[in-house]
């Protein structure tokens, strides 16, 4: 079990590496899978401070809003207050004006409940996007939580913008990615395939549970970012960037850096993948989470160790009381290095 100092240090490294991913792949998002002389001249720029500072994704600002929920309710979540709390800061620009996300947002900030719109979204399927996923991530911060009660929570808030069964398994899959790495699992070049078993083992869709057979295929045969593309995708879907992310964490596991380089040569939603990988690699390697070169403002640098602090302080008072769901099984498993697979199953 991770002591104070160090929960403090992996939930700090977890949002500020997050957070510097979504600014340093601002510029490729949405484009197609770009050469590798495009990317370098991105992280050059960014490297040099010559880069034209974007405003944060909505996405990875939803991981930061959830991560201080946590912990200004002692790791429980009130469903009502947070749905309020995305759709104060949920921003206003064109491109979003059309995504599920907007629509039960706006709603909330109109004084109409979230869970009467969410189920509405899509002609009744609900929200299948990205957004979701990203904040998930903040659960897998919550310490002495299983990974089954982190899976269920983080389900369980993705159900306030996107009710789709798809997005709901990509949110459980973020959080248990982060919940692994920050818990410090040896990942040793075996190690990578239980890591995706304890990811799986919490998914309930068959179709997000092949997409975890794609990437562990993609993983096995160190395939390049174009060819991740071409199997995965880097759409705008959940079922396309959480696998995405996986992907590139799990090429690169020890490499912050080439691991987000490798989000970004993926194209598409270079952006939310990069949001992704940038969380699960600060929450395994804080001391790494200045590598990237872009840099928050002083406002969410300072919420960002509000928020890490909060968490960590969550340690060392009462137990993860606010899984109130799911919290069925005990501390997450450990991987043997050796083996690869949970030390004593």
């Amino acid at each position: 079990m991770l002591d104070h100092p160090q929960l403090l240090r992996r939930a700090h490294g977890c949002m500020l590496m997050a957070a510097r991913a979504d600014l340093v792949a601002a510029p490729l998002h949405g484009a197609t899978v770009p050469d590798p002389a495009q990317v370098e001249a991105v992280l050059r720029a960014a490297r040099a401070g010559h880069a034209r500072q974007s405003p944060p994704s909505a996405a990875a600002t939803q991981l930061l809003i959830l991560a201080e929920h946590l912990g200004r309710h002692a790791g429980r979540v009130h469903d009502d207050v947070l749905a309020l709390e995305l759709a104060r800061e949920w921003p206003d620009r064109p491109e979003l004006a059309d995504t599920g996300t907007a629509r039960v947002l706006s709603a909330v900030r109109r004084g109409v409940r979230w869970s009467q719109v969410a189920p509405t979204v899509h002609d009744g399927q609900g929200s299948y996007g990205s957004v979701a996923a990203v904040r998930a991530g903040a659960i897998g911060l919550l310490p002495d939580a299983g990974v089954g009660a982190v899976a269920a929570l983080a389900r369980r808030t993705a159900g306030i913008t996107h009710s789709h069964p798809l997005a709901r398994d990509a949110a459980a899959a973020t959080a248990t990615a982060v919940a692994l790495a920050a818990r410090g699992q040896p990942l040793a070049p075996a190690d990578k395939y239980a890591f995706l078993d304890l990811v799986t083992a919490q998914l309930r869709t068959s179709e997000f549970r092949a997409a975890m057979g794609e990437v562990q295929t993609l993983v096995r045969h160190r395939s390049a970012p174009a060819d991740a593309a071409a199997t995965v995708g880097a759409g705008g879907t959940a079922l396309r960037c959480v696998p995405a992310a996986l992907t590139a964490f799990l090429r690169h596991p020890d490499d912050p850096v080439a691991a987000i380089r490798y989000a970004m040569m993926m194209g598409g939603q270079a952006r939310t993948v990069a949001t992704i990988v940038g969380a699960v690699c600060g929450a395994r390697h804080p001391e790494h989470s200045l590598a990237v070169a872009a840099r928050p403002d002083v406002t969410r640098r300072l919420r960002i160790q509000a928020a890490a602090a909060a968490l960590a302080r969550l340690a060392t008072g009462r137990r993860t009381a606010g899984l109130r769901r799911g919290r069925t099984d005990g501390p997450v498993p450990q991987l043997s290095p050796s083996s690869g697979r949970p030390a004593g199953g």
